[in-house]
């Protein structure tokens, strides 16, 4: 074999190499390319169940709903195409935030379940979820915990420590800040009143492109100060036609309209699902129509 041959094949063989490894790398990286993400509020009547999706990333859920229309929250996560939970959030021991699992659980999964350790001796089926929470185990969340699945992460701001028997349980809802890439949503359960002032007299960046409505708008929260710090593009309100508190409050879509954030809620719109990608874009749709 001459010189030329020898130096030929040996360039043909380095050249074979560094397609193998460029294909390799190209795989390798193209595999950690992070999906789209949707969050969907659905539409179960007085609850405000938020279920998000990356597909081969994380499927979680952040409350239930409630004991009447749990079956709808099952068959949207079935309709995802998996078979588990990563991860689920009960934001407080309500019946409309917990009830839903009595359906979920015996049909699908759950990897990591958590709540914020609160309980309500007085509110019926509390003693039903007690039993849930001693058989998934569900570990309670305190302000200063992370949570990470897929490309998802989830800061616990409230509440400090998890409450106690007296302490206001509304009040004692988890607020989280979600954040993916650089889209964020700020999801306060139904804490209102004294505990939103205390959520605000702590040094965190509250800003989120979406704002998940507490206490499904009920004129105790998302007080001027809140909206402010937050400055949401987007606020969802998930609540029955018609229900107890009222809600939305009046004075809550006032706010909400000053602020300029764009209103979506179940009792008009039905479901509603946002799509973000990686790169921030938004896509809304809902039962009725989709809007950019």
């Amino acid at each position: 074999m001459t010189s030329i041959a020898r130096h030929r094949l040996a360039a043909s063989r380095v050249g074979g190499l560094l397609v193998i490894v460029l294909t390799a790398w190209l795989l390798a990286n193209c595999s950690r390319q992070p999906g789209e993400l949707t969050i969907t509020m659905l539409d179960v009547g007085q609850g405000d169940p938020l279920l998000l999706h990356q597909p081969g990333g994380c499927t979680a859920l952040i409350d239930a709903g409630g004991l009447l229309h749990g079956h709808r929250v099952t068959e949207a996560i079935l309709g995802l195409d998996v078979d588990h939970l990563d991860l689920v959030v009960v934001s407080h021991p309500h019946l409309d935030h917990f009830g839903g699992l009595f359906d979920i659980v015996p049909r699908i999964g759950i990897a990591r379940a958590f709540d914020n350790g609160g309980s309500n001796p007085a509110h019926e089926y509390f003693d039903d979820y007690l039993a849930l929470r001693r058989n998934l185990p569900i570990t309670a969340l305190q302000r200063g915990d992370r949570l990470f699945c897929g490309d998802l992460e989830i800061s616990v701001l409230h509440p400090q420590t998890p409450p106690t028997p007296q302490d206001d349980i509304n009040g004692s809802s988890l607020a989280l800040l979600v954040r993916f890439h650089d889209f964020r949503l700020l999801h306060l359960g139904d804490i209102g009143g004294p505990w939103e002032r205390t959520l605000l007299s702590r040094p965190d960046d509250l800003r989120a492109d979406l704002l998940k409505v507490a206490h499904h708008g009920a004129g105790d929260a998302t007080s001027p100060p809140l909206l402010e710090r937050v400055s949401p593009a987007y606020a969802l309100i998930g609540c029955a036609a018609e229900n107890r508190i009222a809600a939305p409050h009046p004075a809550v879509l006032e706010r909400l309209e000053a602020a300029g954030a764009q209103v979506l809620r179940t009792d008009r719109d039905g479901s509603i699902t946002f799509t973000v990608a990686p790169d921030g874009s938004l896509t809304v749709a809902t039962d009725n129509h989709r809007r950019h």
